[in-house]
């Protein structure tokens, strides 16, 4: 089991990083791939929630493209300036008055009354889940620096080492000398010992990652409270996906990744962390 989530986690870092580093010159590829993995995210959450699968899906992909989209129209380094056309915030008010009323109207026109309003509910927070949060992914990526010398790819491999580092930390070390469980009626297998682990690995990483990378804009002490706390928010992540699991009685969010489990179980901890460092670049470093 050890071996194949191994070879698993190797080959898909591997298409990812590929991905990510060409994704400048060939945005398209970006934008399939980001959108793949929402839909198959979603289809997840959808099998487990029960939500409404059709308008789910559909809302799910058009919130990432949209939000793919506005975060390309603001990069010139990307997009020639002829080409660039800001989208504005009320699209996104009218895609989400669109998924709304068509989740109701679909509910309506159901013959079956059984549970329409959970089943509205649980749709819409798995587009936010699975969309919303995983789009903050594109918008590191094409983030519009105001000088136009750094680059937005390599703070989205920052936050891939920090939080990987975090979960293998905190997997390898729990596995073998972890005896506190944290939270054993959401989380089993997670333990005190592996929980720190991880958040410390993740600080060192976040170090290592700012030199690796060449991460101007973040000073060491910054990139290891940075590296802290995403480390924790991952925690979180990893718990709330933990938490879905749990209430649904599977042990794994999906089979698509052999070893892995679903495309949930491998970006739990990016969907809350990638927003995090995404709003850390806006408000506090302003860069």
């Amino acid at each position: 089991m050890l071996k194949l989530r191994l070879l698993s986690t190797v080959g898909l870092v591997a298409i990812l990083i590929c991905v990510v580093l060409i994704s400048h010159d060939a945005p398209v590829l970006f934008f399939v791939v980001g959108n793949l993995f929402v839909l198959l995210g979603m289809r997840e959450f959808v099998r487990m929630t029960g939500g409404i699968r059709g308008v789910g899906l559909w809302g799910a992909v058009l919130v990432f493209s949209l939000s793919f989209f506005r975060a390309l129209s603001f990069n010139p380094a990307v997009i020639s300036p002829y080409l660039q056309s800001p989208i504005s915030p009320a699209w996104e008010e009218a895609l989400l008055l669109l998924i709304v009323a068509g989740l109701f109207l679909f509910a309506a026109t159901r013959t079956s009354a059984v549970d329409r309003t959970g089943r509205i509910s649980v749709t819409l927070t798995g587009i936010i889940y699975v969309a919303w949060l995983f789009s903050f992914v594109a918008r590191i990526n094409y983030y519009p620096f105001t000088d136009g010398a750094r680059d937005g790819r390599w703070y989205l491999f920052f936050l891939f080492l920090v939080v990987k580092v975090n979960d293998s930390a905190a997997y390898l070390v729990g596995t073998r000398w972890g005896r506190n469980k944290l939270i054993p009626r959401i989380s089993p297998g997670k333990t005190v010992e592996g929980t720190v682990a991880g958040v410390l690995s993740g600080g060192l990483a976040g170090v290592a990652g700012k030199y690796l990378f060449r991460l101007e804009g973040i000073g060491w002490l910054a990139a290891l409270t940075l590296g802290l706390i995403l480390g924790s928010v991952a925690v979180v992540a990893d718990l709330a996906e933990s938490m879905l699991k749990r209430d649904r009685g599977v042990k794994d969010s999906g089979s698509v990744l052999p070893g892995l489990g679903g495309v949930l179980d491998l970006f739990d901890s990016i969907f809350f962390t990638a927003p995090l460092l995404y709003l850390y670049m806006v408000l506090i470093l302003k860069l």
